[in-house]
């Protein structure tokens, strides 16, 4: 008898070790993310965006794998597809060839230049973000890059970083995002161009792999969600445990 009263006294420890374990995986799954996401990734790999020589969408593993299209307000007949890519500022995973760059031409004519990034989503929001790219300059290109942010959609942006592009070479130019620019849900980051010197037929500039990292944090319906999953699981494992001891009383 005493025999029996243990192994049902250690089944049950048994079944809410699993019940405590499978709450704590649940919490796990919908608590923000620690490490550093790709959020948006541009390397300009694949089919043309229609209108330009080249693919805009995003190419994140992790985060708006595509669809998030980066607009370009560059005259789309002085932009032409370099190859290959530049090496600098790939993401180290990148399983796409390296067969594309963005190549700027007629710099005078389109200063400055905007690159936005548009970070709308319904599946979470960002924090602790960086906004980096590279660009090889060819002579008598863009002189400067600023770094902009948007709270409001894109209505109105601040400069967070101005950055200095060499007359010749290749810099990655890379800045962290302020902190006060967390958690907006209307977010929109921008790269403007400045200084361009040259009218020419020429490619001035090349810009490749353009990147945004941070931390992704689940919108608070996404969380709320797994709460009350976990709150559920709990209460039915609640029921199953006490029938299962009333029953073998019985």
């Amino acid at each position: 008898m005493r025999k029996s009263k243990k192994c049902r006294s250690r089944n049950l420890t048994f079944r809410l070790l699993l019940v405590v374990a499978g709450a704590l995986l649940l919490l796990a799954a919908f608590s923000p993310r620690a490490n550093a996401d790709l959020i948006a990734y541009y390397n300009f790999e694949g089919p043309d965006t229609p209108g330009f020589p080249v693919n805009l969408d995003s190419h994140a593993p992790a985060f708006f794998s595509s669809g998030n299209t980066l607009t370009v307000t560059f005259n789309s007949g002085e932009l032409e597809e370099v190859n290959p890519g530049l090496p600098e500022n790939r993401w180290p995973t990148d399983p796409d060839p390296n067969l594309t760059g963005l190549g700027l031409t007629h710099s005078g004519a389109n200063s400055p230049a905007f690159f936005d990034i548009p970070l709308f989503s319904t599946e979470g929001i960002f924090q602790d973000m960086t906004l980096s790219f590279a660009i090889n300059a060819l002579g008598n290109g863009f002189t400067t890059a600023n770094l902009l942010y948007s709270t409001d959609g894109g209505a109105n942006f601040t400069v967070f970083s101005t950055q200095k592009i060499p007359e010749s070479g290749t810099i990655i130019v890379s800045a962290a995002v302020p902190a006060i620019a967390n958690n907006a849900p209307d977010f929109v980051l921008r790269i403007e161009l400045t200084g361009g010197q040259s009218n020419g037929n020429n490619v001035q500039n090349i810009v490749d792999n353009i990147r945004v990292e941070g931390t992704i944090v689940p919108e608070p319906a996404t969380v709320a969600g797994g709460l009350l999953g976990v709150l559920g699981l709990c209460w039915h494992q609640r029921r199953r445990l006490i029938g299962s001891i009333r029953f073998r009383r019985t």
